[in-house]
């Protein structure tokens, strides 16, 4: 019989770019080194080659990495930061002051495979970050483009602990309003991250957080989130941090990929 499915050019759009980024075997291997546009450090830029040499299956990159070294990452997903606009120079705002920095359209024209936004579900001002997630997703939803949520409940000042349930809460959270992959912490220990994922119906990575004691703590948590049914991982600071980024983002694609 044949498939009576109507296609959609929109649809395919989105089909292929979130394979750039989550593979066939349903799982990613993700570098963030989008850090500097908040730290004014960060990700040295001499090692751009060596993370690429790694092969990671994507990276979440700023506008200005994302222009400049596109033909090092041309062989990987790029997952755009499009919020921010605020700097860890000076003391803290009391509130969410983040804007949106690009649009969707703009992002397509860089050639992102998705965006990659923060939501705050739980803080006091939770509506801005979500209405920004919401609106975004309906602009994206238009051009076949994904969007990754990275959902922190309660924001980085934990007004709300970061346990199982509030974790898993906020990644739902983020779907409902329109994300396709989320990105968010891990609660407890890896095993833990099994409860996340059931309660999310999007493929869900987790971020790295702090620098770890060693490489090999850092390859053992990609190991266990993705053995509790994570999509992957998103590791920044503990790979650019790294002496050798093609050597750890290698061990760590074997352990995402069970290759």
């Amino acid at each position: 019989m044949k498939d009576a499915t109507p296609s959609s050019a929109i649809s395919a759009a989105k089909t292929r770019r979130f394979r750039r980024i989550i593979r066939a075997d349903g799982r990613s291997c993700l570098v963030a080194i989008d850090h500097a546009a908040y730290m004014g450090g960060g990700p040295p830029l001499d090692a751009m080659h060596a993370i690429a040499a790694g092969r990671p299956d994507g990276i979440l990159a700023t506008w200005h990495l994302a222009r400049s070294h596109a033909e090092t990452f041309a062989d990987c997903g790029l997952v755009l930061r499009v919020d921010g606009g605020v700097s860890e120079l000076g003391d803290f705002a009391a509130s969410d002051v983040s804007g949106i920095l690009h649009s969707a359209e703009e992002a397509i024209s860089i050639g992102a495979d998705a965006v990659v936004l923060l939501v705050f579900p739980g803080t006091p001002d939770e509506e801005k970050s979500l209405q920004r997630l919401a609106r975004l997703a309906s602009e994206c939803e238009q051009l076949g483009l994904p969007v990754m949520a990275e959902a922190i409940p309660g924001g980085w000042a934990r007004t709300v602990e970061w346990t199982t349930e509030n974790v898993s809460r906020a990644a739902r959270i983020a779907v409902e309003l329109g994300a396709d992959i989320v990105k968010t912490v891990c609660p407890a220990a890896p095993e833990e991250f099994g409860v996340v994922v059931e309660a999310c119906p999007a493929p869900v990575v987790a971020l790295g957080g702090p620098r770890m004691d060693s490489e090999d703590d850092v390859v053992a948590l990609a190991r266990g989130v993705v053995a509790a049914g994570a999509a992957g991982i998103a590791f920044g600071r503990n790979v650019w941090g790294s002496p050798d980024p093609a050597a750890l983002v290698a061990r760590l694609r074997a352990a995402v990929h069970g290759d």
